[in-house]
């Protein structure tokens, strides 16, 4: 799998959390590209095992930009989809 990134500040994404499932992820909008090859995004919501978790500690999520994390060729989707 090609991981090009695609992210930029104003983006919204769906981060997904674990390789093997797609069930489980956040929808944010990206504020900051680190230096890292993380972004950081202001959460929009937050899917837990399918169902929209309603209460959560942090307004805000980090996550490696698409080619960057170790295991990204390992995800039965891209872990890190723009979809606005």
């Amino acid at each position: 799998m090609v991981n090009k990134n695609t992210v930029e500040v104003g983006s919204v994404v769906k981060s997904l959390d674990f390789p093997s499932t797609t069930d489980c992820y956040y929808v944010g909008l990206v504020t900051a590209i680190l230096s890292d090859g993380t972004f950081r995004a202001n959460k929009i919501m937050r899917v837990w095992e399918g169902k929209v978790e309603e209460k959560f500690w942090s307004d805000t999520f980090v996550a490696p930009l698409p080619g960057q994390h170790m295991f990204d060729d390992e995800w039965i989707e891209p872990r890190i989809q723009v979809v606005a």
